[in-house]
């Protein structure tokens, strides 16, 4: 068995025939899958750490040469109590930057549910639910790294509600991307 750690929410695991039948699995999803993937991946969050409690699991299983098969494991985001999911954070040392990214991103369709904030220390911060904080972004929204940075951190969400100005708390990319 191959484990191939690709973010914090998602793992390719790549499985031989031997390892199938010392699992138990097999390739066409009945319940054999089911029943030898939960030492599959208690083993992936043993050797790479891979995070198996902290919300659904989106599984996709392709044969592959010689009997194996490879697993596409996506660790789906919860929404907290809160109501909030777990976002991408983009921060932009100037406003001007921040209305020119809501414009691209709204002419895609992109950040419906965004909320725009002004930090104290003088940056803005753009808060994109539709994009998971582990998630590597989509093409269409990959621009976003040429006019302000991602933040991963957990944490950065709750510091920005409590301590930046609230510009727009909803549709914030539609509402900035006017000003463009």
């Amino acid at each position: 068995m191959e484990l191939i750690l690709i973010s914090n929410s998602k793992l390719k695991i790549m499985l031989s025939a031997e390892d199938m039948k010392k699992y138990n699995i097999e390739c066409d999803g009945g319940s054999a899958l089911r029943q030898g993937f939960k030492p599959v991946l208690e083993r992936a969050h043993d050797d790479c750490g891979f995070d198996i409690e902290s919300g659904r699991l989106l599984v996709q299983v392709f044969p592959s040469r010689g009997g194996g098969c490879e697993m596409f494991v996506t660790r789906v985001a919860l929404t907290g109590s809160d109501g909030a999911t777990d976002a991408s954070v983009c921060i932009f040392d100037c406003l001007g930057a921040m209305i020119s990214l809501c414009r691209v991103l709204h002419t895609r369709g992109l950040g419906k549910k965004s909320e725009a904030y002004a930090l104290p220390e003088g940056s803005f911060a753009l808060i994109l639910p539709e994009f998971d904080r582990d998630d590597r972004l989509p093409l269409e929204a990959a621009v976003i790294n040429e006019f302000g940075y991602r933040r991963d951190c957990e944490k950065i969400k709750g510091y920005i509600k409590e301590h930046a100005r609230a510009i727009f708390t909803e549709n914030a990319v539609e509402r900035l991307a006017a000003f463009a």
